[in-house]
């Protein structure tokens, strides 16, 4: 039976749904009210509707997205159809749109972020932000993330110094690369920065540069927009931004335009979005006078019912909103309009308009509602005349300016001149609506001779089509020639499989051309200035690889090289990169032996003959066929100064390190702590003894720690491969079992500690979402999964999972469920029977109590109030008391309801603009709330305020993506991150701040400046010999160690050796352990 939680009381606002069908509802209305709400009706459902167009518009943008039908293929499916490995970004992409724009904004949390770093912004609370209760990072210090930019120090002539750039987790080095116990340590650059490139002076190897952004995964929000570039000149300890970045302020460009031609005062040319979806293309000017929809039903500009006047040989004006675009532009026509002008109901710019009527025979184009308001008005005293112009550019995108995609950067020496050049790429994020161009119109080849003073562009001659290439590798010949290939423009989709040639690094010509090609990479002989090795991606599907020993001077001798075979029967002979091309592609050639030759797709392979007759295959990614295993997915290579038999390899898992030319292959990921969570659970102290905590990786499968220290990072152990998904440990302190998920519903394991493991389900179908919402019931051991699926929503009931003989499938459904889940949780207050909340793509609440029954209650809580797709739900300190947060930009990212969703109250206060992931409140101290966010956690320590103060909590704690948060039975936090793997910290039930000048604790020790350059001093009250000392950098990493003996005299401490940044002091005085912070300037 269904009860309705929609009551009218005394200032509040609760309407009710039309497709709340409800039974055995009811209503009380007190008859002294009936005025009053009949005037409350008018207000409400005037505001209300306002938020159904944003409903219903982002309702055609998700049914509309450009990953709609992608994210349903299989692995193989997209391989054949040549589409990289990207779902969790096309699904991000869909889930983070704009609702009233339909595409995402990312490029706010660029620009967000360049302000916290200016800003400096250290101050924070919650875990990780009091001095005395840091973030820690758990690791795993065995599982890396996906690394592109790999070097040698020039500066150790032992090649034992590597630095890594990881693409969602900075910049690392590792010191001692030989060592299979080294450790990578962090360098201090902005940790969120996708590194793709990086190289050095070789006329000062103290200065390093190197490139960010991945333009390789830029159809989509991909992992971390790029930033320009970044240089250092002390051997890369510290970095500037000395080039590109988000340069200025976003702005719209059109092939199309209108043409006001009177009255003078709002003459002009006005840009505008023709329709490709119905009517016909503007072939030639039309010109004639304006005339605005006056429609005597609903509001007269929108033309929802009829034109409302003779439009004959007229232009129509209208106003979008209301209806559907072809029903105004019909009935426009009807009225004998010969085209149609639609203006914008929202600021920004004009967006395509949707939509099929095969009868409409008028062409119709949209512009801004700045533009459009300007017309109405001179409309209404005056007549207008204009014209629609036929197109006559080639792209019509939101561009966001500034160089912020690398592909690659070297540097040639030219007689002691440094040349420094960059390959600047395109990243475009398609939509449904309209493309925004991540510096779309400046990618090109870039030149500095002063050091990244001063850059000019370089220009290569144009496509066919009049674009420009779009560079992707640079090399310097063994004569100091630079050459250069291209790969596919994003925005222009040409350009791509060119290789051009130039000797003074001014003037390029094109030298070769593979047909057909796409990604296209060079390698250069160190030795032989006309030997060079291409290897290209087809657009036919495949790749090819192409050799040249007279630098392309004689076309008939450029010859078709022998491919590597891998061994991998699920891997085409024909393509060792399995579809993948556009992904990973790595070519490289030994600087001491041109014949050495060395390519990756999705394993590592070896040629001793220059691709000549043959390939040994030095790696298999799981480690069979006879193989050595190194991890999947293969991007760079990179030979060491002195001795080119040392290599390091990047993939997806991080690094390995070969000192025998490949024969030998070694993970090196020690401290490489650069791992891709989506999602944790930890173990309850009631059942387990000691931190048990597991989550889902990208390509890194469920890593399951095992009594993990509590202060440093802990190696992991996968417990399933592939990429992990959503993942759960047992709550009630009863059993003893983790659950595990492979993306949709395809392998769903029950890992038990105690007992047998079970199967709950294997499948091969795309139901549900890639990393697809579930959530536990502990006391009824159910798991509750989204089984979406070709137009259908619905949710899975896997009861009695475990043990396969009580295992039971259900799926539940309901008119309330009308699109897909995004998030669920279970109450944790009703344990006899399961009290389920659903959010969905569309934002609405749905509250399922008995879900555990044969007839499950639905009741729908957000009153239609809630725009945007939910990204987390979670209950407070009691059932009454619901958290929720959206994926999305442009909305209100945090809500919550304290009477079980009969009201909602906005909690974004002065968050920025950024999607909100997950959220926790402090069951200690109920006006802490914490908030995983695309930068960091976030948090308010007084969330019951109408506009609560929001503050990053980064003490200890990363500011990449954090995609979820849990909560232990002892209130220790664990946080996932997308780039630096695992953090955890502890909720306690004070507000505590940090002082800028003096630490003071009640035990009367004092520390102080808090803020110095590493010189601090320590006094005491009382006297205390024998007092340890030790300093910890913001990883968690013991830095420092020292006795001390502590009186009212200062006691100096000398830190200045360590690296700028943030520390934490911990002085053990007996039982008793004082924590401060400081920051080192």
């Amino acid at each position: 039976m269904r009860k309705h939680l929609c009551y009218y009381i005394y200032n509040q606002r609760c309407l009710l749904k039309k497709k709340m069908k409800k039974k055995n509802t009811y209503f009380v209305v007190l008859s002294i009210g009936l005025l009053f709400l009949s005037t409350y009706f008018i207000e409400s459902n005037e505001k209300l509707s306002s938020i159904d167009k944003i409903k219903n518009n982002h309702k055609k943008y998700l049914d509309k997205n450009p990953f709609k039908e992608t994210l349903q293929l299989s692995k193989e499916e997209r391989k054949n159809l040549r589409l990289p490995p990207n779902k969790y970004n096309e699904e991000q992409w869909v889930l983070t749109m704009n609702p009233e724009l339909g595409r995402p904004t990312p490029i706010k949390v660029a620009q967000l972020q360049k302000e916290l770093r200016q800003k400096n912004n250290y101050q924070s609370r919650t875990p990780g932000d009091a001095s005395d209760n840091i973030w820690v990072n758990r690791g795993p210090n065995n599982v890396a993330g996906r690394t592109r930019a790999l070097m040698f120090d020039p500066n150790d002539a032992t090649d034992n110094t590597v630095f890594a750039g990881s693409v969602s987790g900075g910049l690392w080095k590792n010191s001692d690369i030989s060592n299979e116990n080294s450790v990578w340590e962090r360098v201090n650059i902005p940790e969120n920065l996708a590194i793709s490139s990086i190289t050095f002076d070789p006329n000062n190897t103290n200065i390093f540069y190197v490139g960010t952004g991945e333009s390789y995964v830029g159809h989509t929000d991909g992992s971390v927009n790029g930033d320009g570039i970044w240089k250092s000149i002390d051997g890369g300890t510290n970095w500037v931004n000395i080039f590109g970045g988000n340069t200025g302020v976003s702005y719209f460009v059109s092939g199309s335009n209108i043409t006001v031609n009177s009255p003078t005062a709002i003459a002009g040319n006005y840009e505008s979005i023709p329709t490709t979806n119905f009517g016909p293309e503007i072939t030639s000017v039309i010109t004639a006078e304006f005339i605005m929809a006056n429609d005597s039903s609903g509001l007269p500009t929108e033309s929802c019912s009829s034109f409302g006047g003779d439009a004959t040989g007229k232009i129509a004006i209208i106003r979008r909103g209301g209806c559907t675009f072809v029903e105004k532009v019909k009935n426009a026509q009807d009225a004998g309009a010969i085209a149609v002008i639609m203006l914008n109901n929202v600021s920004g710019e004009p967006i395509p308009m949707g939509g099929t009527d095969s009868s409409i025979t008028i062409p119709a184009v949209m512009i801004s509602k700045e533009h459009g308001d300007a017309i109405e008005a001179e409309l209404s005293s005056n007549t207008v005349n204009g014209s629609l112009n036929p197109s006559s550019g080639n792209i019509t995108a939101t561009v966001v300016p500034g160089i912020q995609h690398i592909n690659d950067i070297k540097i040639k020496d030219n007689g002691g001149v440094s040349e420094i050049y960059v390959a600047a790429a395109d990243a475009l994020y398609t939509s449904s609506n309209a493309s925004t161009t991540i510096g779309g119109l400046s990618y090109g080849v870039y030149k500095s001779v002063d050091g990244g003073i001063n850059w000019t562009e370089v220009s290569l001659p144009l496509t066919e089509n009049g674009n420009k290439h779009c560079p992707n590798d640079i090399e310097i010949g063994a004569d100091g020639k630079i050459w250069i290939s291209t790969t596919r423009s994003k925005l222009y989709r040409d350009g791509g499989g060119e290789i051009f040639s130039s000797t003074d690094g001014t003037n390029f010509e094109k030298i070769y051309s593979v047909i057909d090609g796409i990604r296209t990479q060079i390698a250069a002989s160190s030795s032989d200035p006309d030997k060079l090795y291409v290897l290209a991606e087809l657009g036919s599907g495949g790749v090819t690889m192409k050799k040249t020993q007279d630098g392309f001077k004689v076309l008939f001798l450029v010859r078709s090289t022998k491919l590597p075979e891998d061994a991998d029967t699920g891997i085409s002979s024909a393509d060792f990169t399995r579809g993948q091309a556009s992904y990973d592609l790595m070519l490289e050639v030994d600087p001491n032996n041109d014949e050495l030759l060395y390519a990756g797709g999705i394993d590592l392979f070896k040629s001793l003959n220059g691709a000549t007759t043959s390939w040994t295959q030095l790696s298999h990614w799981y480690g069979g066929f006879g193989f050595q295993k190194v991890h999947s997915d293969q991007h760079i290579a990179a030979f060491g100064h002195n001795d080119s038999n040392k290599i390091i390899f990047g993939n997806d898992g991080g690094v390995a390190y070969s000192s025998d030319g490949g024969t030998t292959i070694q993970e090196r990921k020690n401290g490489l702590i650069t791992s891709q969570y989506y999602t944790v659970g930890v173990g309850p102290t009631t059942a387990f003894s000691g931190d048990y905590f597991a989550g889902g990786l990208q390509d890194n499968g469920t890593q399951l720690i095992e009594n993990g220290s509590t202060s440093n990072p802990d190696e992991s152990t996968e417990i399933y491969g592939g990429d992990g998904a959503y993942t759960f440990f047992d709550q009630d302190g009863k059993d003893r079992y983790v659950i595990s998920n492979y993306v949709y519903n395809m392998s769903i394991y029950l890992h038990n500690f105690d007992g047998d493991n079970v199967l709950i389900n294997s499948e091969d179908g795309s139901n549900g979402s890639f990393i697809n919402p579930q959530a536990l019931d502990s006391n009824l051991d159910i798991l509750y999964s989204d089984y979406s699926a070709d137009g259908n929503s619905i949710i899975k009931r896997y009861a009695g999972i475990k043990s396969s003989s009580t295992l039971t499938k259900t799926d539940l459904t309901d008119e309330l469920l009308t699109t897909s889940p995004t998030a669920f949780v279970v109450s944790p207050h009703t344990i006899s029977s399961s009290t389920l909340l659903v959010g969905t793509f569309l934002g609405d609440i749905l509250l399922v109590e008995n879900a555990d029954s044969d007839s499950p209650s639905w009741t729908n809580l957000d009153q239609n109030l809630l725009v945007g797709s939910v990204s987390d739900l979670e209950f407070g300190a009691t059932e009454n008391d619901i958290f929720v947060t959206m994926h999305n930009y442009g909305v209100n990212n945090v809500w919550y309801s304290n009477d079980k969703g009969l009201t909602w109250l906005k909690k974004d206060g002065d968050l920025p603009d950024i999607p909100v992931k997950t959220i926790l409140q402090n069951p200690l101290n109920l006006e802490e709330v914490i908030i995983g966010t695309e930068l960091g956690v976030w948090y308010t320590s007084n969330f019951s305020n109408a506009s609560p103060t929001w503050k990053t909590s980064y003490n200890g704690m990363s500011n990449v993506k954090v995609l979820d948060l849990d909560l232990r039975d002892d209130n220790m936090v664990f946080a996932a991150t997308h780039g630096r793997g695992v953090f955890s910290g502890q909720f306690t039930s004070e507000s505590l701040s940090v002082k800028n000048e003096v630490i003071a604790t009640s035990s009367g020790v004092k520390v102080f400046p808090t803020i110095s350059n590493g010189e601090i001093s320590i006094t005491s009250n009382e006297a205390f010999e024998n007092t340890e000392l030790n300093v910890y950098n913001i990883a968690g990493q013991l830095v420092h160690n020292k006795i001390l003996n502590l009186s009212e005299s200062k006691t100096s401490v000398n830190l200045t050796r360590l690296k700028v940044g943030i520390y934490f002091i911990k002085i053990s005085i007996g039982n008793q352990v004082i924590s401060h912070k400081i920051i080192i300037e």
